[in-house]
């Protein structure tokens, strides 16, 4: 990374690029919505699982019970709300490590950037943003957040939300997510890339960093797939 003085005089960081793999290089992959399930297809037609839905199914007894404490109208509100801010971060996130300017103006939004951007400053020499990737092996496809260095070690990263401080056992889902996500950037590239990284922050003001080997968790990915497809 390097560093640059703007007009206000205040140092902005500036993200390295390397682009080892380009774009155009990757699957052409589009998303649809086949009985309520996400799913995807590329140019071949072969069709995948969303990797978000397969490693979701974990917590489904959970939330479904939730659903019912709460009932249906606040759980809707609640996921709804959950759904915007996350995606309007994640832009916010986008733009500042393409070296953007953001125009998004949701205060929520912002509040969680501001809270989670002393982490950012550990990513560098990025190698994809947003970044949709499959594998024929785990019969999954899903939308990466960040492909980089991080404290420099090659890693996938993926930045997340919450109402308050997780505990590890209430994120494994989080973990197995990244692990696919690994598994797809190697089927594709050849590039390994085991380490990961989850960034969570939180609505209390919490800032959580999750730094793992996707080695400790292949294992259990495949049986929550096998499971998932049964």
């Amino acid at each position: 990374m390097r560093l640059k003085a703007g007009r206000s005089r205040m140092w902005i960081q500036m993200f390295k690029h390397r682009n080892t793999i380009s774009p155009e290089g990757l699957p052409k992959l589009k998303r649809k919505n086949e009985g309520g399930h996400r799913v995807y297809y590329d140019e071949a037609k072969n069709r995948y699982h969303s990797v978000t839905n397969v490693v979701g199914s974990i917590d489904q007894k959970g939330l479904d019970e939730w659903k019912e404490r709460v009932g249906k109208d606040v759980a809707d509100h609640v996921a709804m709300k959950s759904a915007i801010i996350g995606t309007k971060l994640h832009k916010i996130v986008e733009s500042h490590l393409a070296n953007e300017k953001s125009e998004e103006e949701n205060i929520f939004a912002k509040a969680h950037f501001n809270n989670i951007e002393p982490l950012l400053t550990n990513i560098d020499l990025i190698n994809g943003l947003e970044t949709k990737l499959c594998s024929k092996r785990l019969g999954l496809a899903g939308t990466v957040d960040c492909i980089a260095q991080y404290n420099g070690v090659d890693s996938i990263i993926d930045f997340k939300t919450s109402s308050k401080k997780k505990k590890d056992e209430w994120i494994k889902k989080y973990f197995l997510q990244t692990t696919a996500y690994s598994i797809m950037w190697e089927e594709l590239t050849g590039i390994k890339c085991t380490q990961i990284v989850i960034l969570i922050t939180g609505e209390d003001g919490s800032r959580e960093e999750y730094i793992r080997n996707r080695d400790d968790y292949v294992e259990e990915l495949e049986e929550v797939i096998a499971k998932y497809n049964e």
